[in-house]
């Protein structure tokens, strides 16, 4: 019971430090000559897509993409999340080609084929999909049917962004959608010919859109995160002072029970030390004993936090709050296994050092 009181309340300790570092991975990975060119009115209210053609024209622009959400679902897998894209493929791939490592064959092959698609090895396995294969998708948007040919299976490099997304030919997901909901995009992403350029360039294209009908509200790619993660500040920050109130808790419950513990062995103590052990033996074991408690609580913890990370709590922030996808890094992980170690250990110092302290005698007399 104390190690799966320890693994429960080390698992809670774990996730506001998984928040906040998916959010920093993904701050630290933002490309510095890019903007988001996104409604001003909010998600509700599309860009034309012509936008895209006139921003490529802009000088300064080397390149520009326009995206669109798609919405998909996997049929017989509707609880299973993940993000969907109508994307000008060709100009997608050319700003994203150090990201997206795939073979240059499928690579050609998804650009020539308009049902192709092209997604991270991470989403194919967890939706059965193979290289090849010919499937059909629907959207949570509009009653109709997609048919795709898996083309492309690409493995990020510095996009954590991407490991659980999916892209199709801009085209062929317009050319389904009802007619007032075609020829619109969510989101043009623009790449700049000088990176120390991108403030300047963000009020320059929202001052073009000034007046228009669907007004944009340009950003910085890793300015547009950072206001992201401005929402959820006051939130991460609460449940991070709760993590170290978590570990104050977890240290009272671990210094109580390993106490009645030792009291409970002290005449078991006391016979060791009449055979001989010293008592800088029973200290030792005393704290060796704690250690494995804790040990095995930061392992219960991560046995707790990874399946609920991974498979509950990461997708559920995806799909509402558009999250990066949650990991728990190798150094979050040893961490928590350290804390557990440590936490076990400095409640068992007191304990270990008062019995170390009683006579042979004592501790055989002592009735528990």
């Amino acid at each position: 019971m104390t190690v799966l009181t320890v693994g429960i309340m080390l698992s809670a300790f774990v996730f506001p430090r998984a928040l906040v570092g998916a959010q920093r991975r993904q701050i630290d990975q933002a490309e510095a000559n890019r903007v988001v060119v996104q409604p001003r009115r909010g998600w509700g209210t599309p860009l034309p897509v012509r936008y895209a053609d006139q921003l490529r024209e802009m000088e300064g622009v080397r390149n520009a993409a326009g995206s669109r959400w798609a919405a998909f679902k996997a049929p017989g897998k509707e609880d299973m999340f993940f993000g969907s894209f109508g994307v000008e493929a060709k100009r997608f791939i050319d700003m994203h080609d150090h990201q997206l490592v795939a073979p240059a064959a499928e690579r050609e092959a998804f650009l020539n084929d308009p049902q192709g698609a092209m997604l991270s090895f991470d989403l194919a396995k967890k939706l059965g999909w193979k290289l090849g294969d010919h499937v059909i998708v629907q959207s949570w948007q509009a009653p109709a049917e997609w048919e795709l040919n898996i083309r492309c299976l690409y493995e990020p490099h510095h996009a954590e962004w991407s490991r659980n997304n999916l892209w199709i030919h801009w085209d062929h997901l317009n050319r389904s959608l009802p007619l007032e909901a075609q020829e619109q995009m969510s989101f043009i992403s623009v790449e700049l010919a000088d990176a120390g350029r991108g403030p300047e360039m963000a009020k320059t294209i929202d001052l073009t859109y000034d007046a228009s009908p669907a007004r944009t509200l340009t950003l910085q790619d890793r300015v547009q995160l950072i206001t992201l993660i401005g929402r959820f500040q006051a939130i991460l920050s609460a449940l991070d002072v709760v993590s170290y109130m978590i570990l104050a808790v977890v240290l009272s419950i671990l210094g109580n029970t390993l106490a009645m513990r030792t009291r409970e062995r002290t005449r078991e103590f006391g016979v060791l030390r009449a055979i001989g052990f010293s008592p800088r033996w029973i200290a030792a074991m005393v704290l060796g004993e704690a250690a494995v408690i804790g040990l095995a609580g930061g392992a219960l913890a991560l046995a707790i936090a990874y399946p609920l990370l991974g498979g509950v709590v990461g997708p559920l922030l995806q799909e509402s709050m558009n999250f990066p996808p949650l990991t728990i890094p190798l150094g979050l992980a040893l961490s928590c296994l350290a804390a557990g170690c440590a936490l076990a250990t400095a409640s068992a110092g007191w304990p270990a050092y008062r019995i170390a302290k009683l006579g042979v005698a004592e501790s055989l007399g002592r009735v528990t």
